[in-house]
């Protein structure tokens, strides 16, 4: 189909993004068969299917493999930015690191300033002899990532490698890789770089979390002068005298960070009058956008709808009915609004929870999803520019489940989901898979389960985590048995002949099957790990003052795959039938109680099929059943096996702690606890100061001090949260996450909270404080937000 103002939608009267009138306007998406050609993930070639599941063969032989053309000469370069102001001084110590190789994370708040230095040194360092690679990771995974890197050193189509080729490829490469927005643990960080050994990463985030695996370089705000000429520069004049004291106390507030500054010149530039007082600095954004046009407004209300999502400046001129969208971002960049990326723009820290203050029904969520399905199943829409915008699309697909309209998000995921999967970027795959299940079962669509349920099965096939890929893809034959779809049934059962004997089922999936009884486990498994996909990434915060911390554009934790001759997979979703039994009862106030509304319903979704999927559940009972048990013992005999030949799934995603509450102390059964060390003799601690062993009433914690002015305390879910500060107080972010599928607290990541301990004069009293992100209110709640009294116990 081509693409028109008509076709895409028009603004309404009033200029609100598109129009609110839309009831005539149809987001059906006509479901065709294979997209354009096969495409290779590790040994399995994958012909993707958008209507009946995709199919997959083996192709072991060399000569069925592609062969990637290494590049001449490597250069994936990002936009260009101005040369940062009053950063000479860090940007030679950046270079001194570079050149030294290794690992360099560049690191400090939101605002500061990194990628801009980041994109200033892709192109100005001197960097690896073949080449250099500048990629953005906000909500991506490593899998995905590594894909990127594969891509910009090789000549290639439609080949995804496997971890072992992949690594095969990339050694040798003498490369320099630039990741923006990197918020990776410290095992993600080792499993990238580990894929490229010989190549040097220059990493941007938040939060430093090498502790000595590399060089570490933390970016504070402006001198004054370069402050003053940032200043003169965004009002575009130079400063009046009666102004040049005010812009030294806003040097002072602000600590020299250069959005703020920017916000600050925008309050006067726009009418020439004087430099905001400093004492309005937290209230720059609120002013700031009283002061914007229609046209500006209307931009910021779509880009706060996607909150963090980056979106291409031609469907900004669409949606926000601006004819000419880049200038207006450009606009919006001068004022510290909009964050310039590499495929389009997204808002700056804080703004989107501002602007949703003001209006959070301004952008109508059935016009953004119509739009974006029409976009997507566009035969001109090629696979990258789907997967550059995979972030946008799971926005807007959660926000139509949410909203009460499920079924536009069941038409947008089976319009992105094929082109996704022929991107070779499965971690964006998958989450996509996740959201568009959550609305089929929302909107009690059972065809639309079946193939999103078959192509996730397909996914963890090919990606390497088996014993998920039998439970989703036996869970897919029996709906399409009773759908009567037999193209689906015998694609699933073929699929399945590729898994080890461990995991195969007596007979082809779609033969009769004996009845037996039905505990219903895998079952709850499978809908426990479709509903996990799409919460796989927190939401951001905001910017609330000037020593907030980004938005958390930080990727959920996990550990790292074996050495599987499939693609890697570090999708945060547990093996399937594998269970956690967590404790619950008394409160400590030191774990995090979080409920995501969306989760909530997913979860619902989980123990009971609704409508037309429940009846096709009881239809298909005899043939589930004996899928069930069989994988029941075949899924514990395999994972032994796979331990032995290092062909596990992902491992640590779902710990297996079974401890009881007189160990942990962990309260209900949605908690992150920290983890009981009552029974562990502390070493390296002090019995003053912030290290130690604390308790609160009966349960004990304790805190490592691992280097001066960092403390390490560990959780029951594997977290390690790290406090940064002195012996008085320090501060960090701790992991929200949600259930399990066993009823435990270890489930998928779905934001972070701030956590502050202070110790008293006493140096045996101390006060843990939780505090969560303004803007996240609503989407969870924390009941154990708040301050909890601790008592030294060692």
């Amino acid at each position: 189909m081509s693409r028109t103002q008509d076709d895409l939608g028009h603004p309404d009267e009033e200029g609100q993004g598109p129009a609110r009138g839309v009831e005539s306007i149809s987001y059906s998406v006509e479901v065709g068969g294979s997209t354009d050609g096969p495409v290779v993930a590790g040994d399995y070639n994958l012909v993707i299917d958008a209507r009946h599941g995709s199919a997959v063969t083996v192709g072991r032989v060399e000569r069925e493999r592609p062969a990637p053309v290494r590049r001449d000469r490597i250069s994936v370069l990002p936009r260009r930015t101005r040369e940062p102001l009053g950063r000479e001084a860090d940007t030679a110590a950046l270079a001194e690191a570079i050149a030294a190789g290794g690992l360099v994370q560049l690191c400090g708040p939101a605002g500061i300033g990194k990628s801009t230095l980041l994109r200033h040194l892709a192109r100005s360092a001197e960097n690896g002899p073949d080449g250099v690679v500048f990629v953005g990771a906000t909500h991506k995974q490593v899998a995905d990532l590594a894909q990127e890197v594969f891509e910009a050193c090789y000549r290639t189509s439609g080949y995804a490698p496997s971890r072992i080729d992949l690594r095969a490829m990339l050694a040798g490469l003498r490369i320099t890789v630039y990741v923006d927005d990197a918020d990776l643990t410290i095992d993600q960080l080792r499993e990238l770089t580990d894929l490229a050994p010989d190549a040097t990463f220059v990493v941007a985030c938040r939060d430093s979390t090498l502790l000595g695996d590399g060089a570490v370089h933390h970016l504070d705000g402006l001198g004054q002068d370069p402050a003053t000429r940032l200043l003169t520069r965004a009002l575009g004049r130079p400063l009046h005298d009666a102004e040049r004291a005010t812009a030294l106390n806003l040097w002072h507030v602000s600590g020299g960070n250069p959005l703020l500054l920017l916000r600050a010149a925008g309050m006067s530039g726009s009418d020439r009058s004087a430099l905001p007082a400093p004492g309005a600095v937290e209230d720059l954004l609120p002013r700031l956008l009283e002061q914007l046009d229609d046209s500006a407004m209307n931009t910021l209300n779509l880009l706060a709808a996607l909150q963090d999502a980056e979106l291409a400046a031609e469907h900004i001129g669409v949606l926000a009915g601006e004819p000419d969208p880049a200038a207006l971002c450009e606009r919006l960049t001068g004022l510290g609004l909009v964050t310039p990326g590499e495929h389009g723009y997204r808002c700056a820290p804080g703004v989107a929870s501002a602007v949703r203050h003001r209006d959070p029904a301004a952008v109508p969520v059935e016009g953004l999803c119509g739009y974006f399905t029409r976009w997507t199943a566009d035969p001109a829409t090629t696979p990258a520019q789907v997967a550059a915008h995979s972030r946008a699309i799971e926005r807007v697909a959660g926000l139509a489940t949410n909203a009460g309209m499920p079924e536009l998000a069941v038409a947008l995921g089976r319009a992105a989901a094929p082109k996704l999967a022929h991107s070779l970027r499965f971690d964006a795959w998958g989450r996509t898979l996740g959201r568009g299940w959550a609305g089929a079962r929302r909107a009690g669509d059972p065809e639309a389960e079946a193939y999103f349920t078959h192509e996730e099965g397909i996914r963890c096939l090919v990606t390497g985590r088996r014993v998920a890929a039998a439970a989703l893809l036996g869970q897919a034959a029996v709906l399409w048995h009773v759908l009567g779809d037999d193209q689906g049934r015998t694609t699933a059962s073929d699929a399945h002949q590729f898994l080890p004997q461990e995991l195969q089922p007596p007979g082809r999936l779609d033969a009769p099957a004996q009845a037996v009884a039905d505990d219903g486990d895998t079952s709850r498994a499978v809908a426990d790990h479709m509903a996990d996909l799409g919460h796989t990434m927190p939401e951001p915060s905001s910017l609330t003052t000037f020593d907030s911390v980004d938005p958390v554009y930080s990727s959920t934790g996990f550990a790292d795959s074996a050495d599987v001759e499939v693609p890697p997979d570090p999708d945060p979703t547990p093996a399937l039938g594998n269970s956690t039994t967590a404790p619950d009862g008394g409160d400590l106030g030191l774990t995090t109680d979080v409920t995501s509304p969306a989760l909530a319903n997913s979860a619902t979704g989980a123990t009971a099929a609704t409508g037309a999927t429940a009846a096709a559940a009881a239809q298909g009972g005899s043939l589930l059943a004996t899928l069930l048990v069989t994988l029941a013992i075949a899924g514990v005999v395999a994972l032994i096996a796979y331990d032995q030949n290092k062909e596990t799934e992902t491992a640590g995603s779902w710990p297996t702690t079974t401890t009881s509450e007189e160990e942990t102390g962990v309260a209900d059964d949605q908690r992150t606890g920290v983890a009981d060390t009552s029974e562990t003799e502390a070493t390296n601690t002090r019995q003053t100061g912030i290290a130690g062993t604390w308790s609160k009433g009966q349960d004990e914690f304790g805190i490592e001090e691992s280097e001066p002015g960092v403390y390490l305390v560990r959780t029951t879910c594997g977290d390690t949260i790290e406090l940064i500060g002195d012996d008085t107080e320090a501060t960090g972010r701790a992991p929200a996450r949600t259930d399990d599928s066993g009823g435990g607290a270890c489930g998928p990541i779905i934001g972070y909270n701030t956590v502050t301990i202070t110790v008293g004069s006493d140096q045996d009293t101390a006060w843990w404080t939780m505090t969560m992100p303004s803007d996240e209110e609503g989407l969870r709640t924390c009941r154990s937000c708040g301050t909890s009294t601790l008592t030294r116990a060692g």
